[in-house]
């Protein structure tokens, strides 16, 4: 694929995907001052959803915890809550070894480059956006310090409170606005939005509004006040400002494949990779027309049974193979029990699915939020309508969906206005649907919010580690207690003295 300039970013990262420069490949990076910026953009946005390193802690993690899929042997680790050391560790090393080194590169390199900005800006957008999957999911973390091994021979960074990682958030994604100039050098080989400079400014400003919303416990007074901040500053208008990131059919280890349908191909694995009852019924209950879309059933060659099982799910926390009875329909067909829950559907399985990072119907739903709790200048019911629009227009993303009518959408659009006194809950368990298959931001949002409400967990075998309780984070990579003792130590005891997946991040309190 010529736009992505596949070979020339893989020089600098060691990467086996493409043999072409082998020679090259084994140079080091830091020799040659010749590194397009719009190469190092779109490999530090691969990294984030190419190749299964990524789509291993969505699948077998977040996934299950916030209750969308269960049934796989490797769902154990979140629908179970028991420490797999590899798939807890993935985001840490793909994103602090590979993004957060190209963004930190690429913000060195173009420092003093007036023509650059542009480049520096979209750089500081996305190494927000990096970030904020790290601090989210690990609490305090390597940030200030981050990336700068080669350049500020810091190897042992110290892992900085959430608290300060999210004011400069804030700081950065405000200048990052500010600094987008169209004046200077278009943004070239950009992967995400072409060099439009007007999407990446809405990117920003919608990023803002989303980290801004995760303060709402921690402090209202601050996430009232950066709310209003990034909705001045101009969020995403339209499903064509969505920040998605394009793959192709290409299997793993080749980052243009999609990781999360990686790692759902990996082994079959998507043959027991199977509706939630939580989610299920949630949309059941709804008559929600993207059902369909996300779950079948089939037989043992293939078949669709939904019209027999009716969208059967499996409970949180169980395998596939924990109830060993058959299903037998209201009209008498038997159906095995290896058969008997609903799936996810193929489109979501294909290597070529695009990623959506974040977009404009979840950007409704915070907008809907903040309207209903009088924090910007909006008609919470209008916006939270529209968002469920959107979120079953982005379903256009994904190759082979099939076809929902205007009609139908129309229909439940209008089924669904806000009910006074429920306004937070009905709009977080829209989104919670609409954020469907991103477990990062759905796990993130839900112990923000509270939604969905959890159910208990099947724990067959009293395996669960937690003994039930849902994990707040995940655990720190244990070769930070060798690699980096004594800041890996602050941390800890700022946690009571143990890594502990149990205590709350910083915004969770």
């Amino acid at each position: 694929m010529k736009r992505y300039r596949w070979c020339i970013y893989l020089l600098f990262l060691g990467l086996s995907a493409c043999t072409a420069g082998f020679e090259e490949i084994n140079t080091d990076p830091r020799r040659t001052d010749s590194v397009p910026p719009g190469d190092q953009l779109t490999a530090a946005a691969y990294f984030i959803s190419g190749g299964r390193e990524m789509g291993y802690p969505n699948l077998y993690l977040f996934q299950p915890m916030v209750q969308y899929v269960s049934g796989a042997p490797g769902m154990r680790a979140g629908g179970k809550y028991i420490l797999n050391e590899f798939y807890n560790n993935c985001m840490w090393d793909n994103l602090y070894g590979k993004s957060v080194k190209q963004l930190a590169d690429l913000l060195v390199r173009q420092k003093d480059n007036t023509e650059m900005v542009n480049y520096r800006a979209a750089a500081r957008v996305l190494k927000v956006y990096v970030f904020s999957l790290l601090t989210d999911t690990y609490g305090d973390i390597p940030y200030f310090g981050a990336g700068q091994a080669w350049y500020g021979k810091n190897y042992t960074p110290a892992y900085d409170r959430q608290e300060a990682i999210y004011l400069d958030f804030f700081k950065e994604l405000r200048e990052a606005v500010m600094q987008f100039d169209a004046t200077k050098a278009p943004i070239d080989n950009d992967i995400l939005y072409s060099g439009n400079i007007g999407k990446w400014k809405r990117l920003a400003g919608s990023l803002w509004l989303r980290l801004a919303m995760r303060l709402t416990k921690v402090n209202p007074v601050i996430a009232r006040e950066q709310v209003q901040a990034a909705y001045t500053s101009g969020v995403m208008q339209e499903s064509q400002d969505n920040f998605r990131m394009l793959h192709d059919d290409y299997a793993y280890p080749d980052l243009r494949g999609n990781g999360y349908a990686q790692a759902l191909l990996e082994d079959n694995v998507y043959q027991w990779a199977k509706g939630c009852q939580t989610f299920v019924a949630y949309l059941k209950a709804a008559r929600d027309p993207r059902l369909p879309i996300f779950f079948a059933n089939q037989d043992a060659d293939g078949n669709d049974i939904t019209t027999v099982t009716n969208y059967l799910a499996i409970a949180p926390g169980s395998y596939y193979w924990d109830d060993e009875q058959s299903y037998t329909s209201p009209s008498g067909v038997v159906v095995p029990a290896a058969n008997k829950y609903c799936l996810l559907n193929q489109p979501f399985r294909h290597l070529s699915t695009p990623f959506l990072h974040l977009g404009y119907a979840e950007v409704c739903f915070l907008l809907a939020e903040a309207a209903a709790r009088g924090w910007v200048p909006d008609v919470a019911n209008h916006r939270y309508q529209e968002g469920i629009r959107a979120a079953i227009d982005q379903l256009k993303l994904y190759p082979e969906i099939p076809y929902i009518s205007e009609a139908a959408i129309n229909a439940f659009v209008n089924a669904h206005s806000l009910t006074p006194g429920k306004e937070i809950e009905q709009i977080n368990l829209q989104k919670w649907v609409a954020l469907f298959p991103n477990g990062f931001e759905a796990y993130a949002n839900q112990r923000r919010s509270g939604y969905p409400v959890l159910e208990a967990i099947t724990d067959n075998g009293t395996e669960s580690e937690t003994n039930g309780v849902v994990p707040r984070r995940l655990f720190y990579p244990a070769m930070e207690a060798f690699s980096n003792t004594k800041h890996y130590q602050e941390a800890l005891d700022r946690m009571g003295g143990t890594d502990d997946w149990l205590h709350p991040v910083w915004w969770d309190r």
